[in-house]
């Protein structure tokens, strides 16, 4: 291991093991998984609901390929992985973990989120509709950002979920627009916040 959150690894084998998200809730859903046995013991610092980034192959090289997975179950020997089902044979050859978010590290209130859907979502193709900066004419008091997030689930169930950015600093925000649909939520932002938090939205 390089510096924190980054892990060299090698898979022995990779199965298919089919993952049921939000069991018995009407939120349930069943999706593929892929459960990686490794030939190291990985540190007890990679968790459930990480986000990993999975390098595969030589950089340069046709066979060099990179692409994000949500870990599932962690343990010394496997872990169970949830990731596009393209990147199947590519697992194989795995050799890099770097943990690239930790919803469960990062934002207050994102246990109640992973509790509703079993994950905490990426956000493809849901919708923001409502954005608000708190601003002030002073420069030195801080500012905060929420911003709520239609997610709809592959059954077509709807939650809107909040998220809020307490005491920005050194912002470069570009103005955003409601009704604009996510491709992914990503949490690499241009500004520096004392904390996130996130709050399930339910509406009437």
């Amino acid at each position: 291991m390089k510096n924190e959150g980054v892990w060299n690894v090698s898979v022995r084998s990779v199965e298919r093991e089919e993952i049921i998200l939000a069991p018995n809730t009407e939120w349930q859903v069943q999706i593929q998984g892929f459960r990686l046995h490794l030939n190291i013991d990985l540190p007890i610092d990679l968790r459930a609901q990480d986000q990993i980034l999975i390098t595969v192959g030589e950089l340069g090289r046709p066979t060099w390929a990179a692409f994000i997975g949500t870990t599932v179950e962690c343990g010394p020997e496997s872990i169970l992985l949830y990731t596009s089902p393209q990147y199947e044979s590519d697992l194989l050859h795995a050799h890099r973990f770097e943990r690239t978010f930790s919803p469960l590290i990062s934002i207050e209130g994102a246990q109640a989120v992973i509790d509703r859907f079993g994950l905490f979502p990426p956000f493809h193709y849901d919708e923001i509709t409502e954005v608000c900066m708190e601003v002030s004419e002073r420069n030195d008091i801080p500012k905060n950002l929420s911003v709520t997030i239609r997610h709809t689930s592959t059954g077509e169930l709807e939650q809107y979920i909040d998220l809020y950015f307490e005491d920005i600093q050194h912002e470069d925000v570009d103005p955003a627009e409601e009704c604009n649909i996510c491709l992914q939520l990503s949490f690499a932002a241009s500004f520096l916040c004392r904390k996130i938090a996130v709050q399930l939205h339910d509406r009437g």
